[in-house]
């Protein structure tokens, strides 16, 4: 059993609870209440209130920089939230104020970010000498978790794509921040995943932001296996630092292969899997490169190549995963634009044995539902869910936008159970492409 702490009010050193004086300072204690505290984190009691408003159900997750709550703001409702509690077992004062540091700038960048991929943060505050960061919940579990239940310990082809195009995303946010902000630790356990498939980037206790000219980091940190050979003070960390993660990452995920078991060498991808088409294998290789040179220059290359390896050209719609082509949603040369009252498209045959539900009058006319390029997967859903009309399309800004969204498809599950006719289009393309939900 570990015995009671006694904390100097001056420099914050652990002291022995019968200790007259401090041992690191020399500050006398003998006016100090003792605080009886255990120095490790995740003790804190189911149903504690800290800072009079969050109240503790239980811990959801641990890791080296501390324990992560599911709590209540009794304050809002009782609305769900998680409370990160940074750990200081172990840390001698100097190592104490660096992780102090890095708490204080997590709990800043993330007040500053908002992404659809990245957790919203709420408050931070310190009680009985602890942090704590209080950000959104997030009901899921971590891609590391995910992984460890999947068949084999590794993910298709297609759901590794999608994962890699979230993450790309969410790291080309990330990277054109004033100043870019490089996120150092990305890997399956710092990745969230909600039972939809929706990506969430977590634990941004090691990021930093890239300073042009600087020779390297000031500290080394990182995973083996995930993190880059600059990493580990060779050279200062660029964007290109985190594509080299996501490539390890994305390797892992498609041939359940451990990174950390023979860091900065990773078997050929097609050895491992050979399913895996050539392209993907070649790219992520690339990705992976020793010299960062060599690497792709930036996320949105990234995240426009994985485009391609799921998503044909617009010039062949009809091969695309959405369904057969519909009637020309926007006006063009070659063809005229819709009248009042025009049907849509039959829906393809379907397979026997297939479920039908009641079809869409014929002469019912969409609701039109514009998608925000910034908005969510949750609050489409609930748009979706609260809009009368069974036949809606759902329009995308730009093309691009509308052939890299992964809403569409993430949309499927929860549009079969409502029956309701989608149709998905980008506001500046030519054509219009349906499918019939069933």
């Amino acid at each position: 059993m570990m015995s009671p702490t006694l904390f100097c009010d001056n420099c914050g050193a652990a002291n022995q609870a019968q200790a007259l004086y401090c041992c690191a300072c020399g500050h006398s204690l003998q006016l100090v209440q003792p605080t009886i505290y255990n120095s490790t984190t995740g003790q804190v009691l189911a149903k504690s209130l800290l800072k009079q408003r969050y109240r503790i159900i239980a811990p959801i997750g641990k890791g080296g920089m501390g324990t992560v709550y599911g709590a209540e703001d009794i304050q809002l409702g009782n609305r769900q939230v998680a409370l990160k509690e940074m750990s200081r077992s172990g840390l001698n004062q100097e190592e104490l104020k660096e992780a102090a540091d890095a708490f204080e700038q997590e709990a800043i960048l993330l007040a500053r970010l908002h992404h659809p991929n990245l957790p919203s943060i709420f408050d931070h505050f310190e009680e009985k000498r602890r942090w704590y960061l209080v950000m959104s919940f997030i009901e899921g579990e971590t891609l590391e978790e995910y992984l460890n239940r999947a068949q084999d310990g590794k993910l298709p082809q297609d759901e590794v794509v999608q994962i890699g195009i979230q993450l790309s995303s969410v790291l080309s946010y990330l990277h054109h921040q004033q100043p870019a902000i490089i996120f150092r630790d990305l890997k399956p356990a710092n990745i969230m995943r909600t039972a939809d498939g929706h990506i969430y980037l977590i634990d941004f206790g090691i990021a930093r932001h890239f300073r042009p000219g600087q020779a390297k980091d000031t500290a080394s940190l990182g995973s083996p296996g995930y993190a880059p050979p600059e990493q580990y003070g060779k050279a200062q960390t660029t964007p290109r630092s985190d594509i080299y993660s996501l490539g390890a990452t994305l390797h892992q995920l498609l041939s359940g292969y451990d990174p950390s078991s023979s860091p900065f060498r990773f078997p050929p991808l097609q050895s491992l899997v050979p399913a895996v088409p050539a392209r993907l294998a070649t790219f992520i290789s690339q990705m992976v490169e020793m010299d960062e040179e060599n690497r792709p220059a930036n996320t949105l290359l990234v995240k426009q190549e994985l485009q391609k390896l799921t998503f044909p050209t617009p010039t062949q719609p009809a091969k695309l995963k959405l369904g057969p082509p519909a009637v020309a949603s926007t006006q063009s040369a070659s063809s005229p634009a819709p009248h009042a009252g025009q049907k849509f498209a039959p829906a393809p045959p379907q397979p026997p044995g297939t479920l039908r539900r009641k079809r869409i009058a014929s002469g019912e006319k969409p609701q039109i539902i514009p998608i925000s390029p910034t908005e969510d997967l949750t609050s489409l859903r609930d748009r979706l869910e609260k809009t009368p009309a069974r036949s809606i399309t759902l329009v995308f800004p730009t093309q691009s936008q509308f052939r890299s969204h992964v809403g569409w498809k993430l949309l499927r599950a929860r549009s079969r159970e409502l029956g309701k006719w989608l149709v998905f289009c980008s506001c500046t393309s030519s054509h219009c492409y349906q499918k019939m939900v069933l």
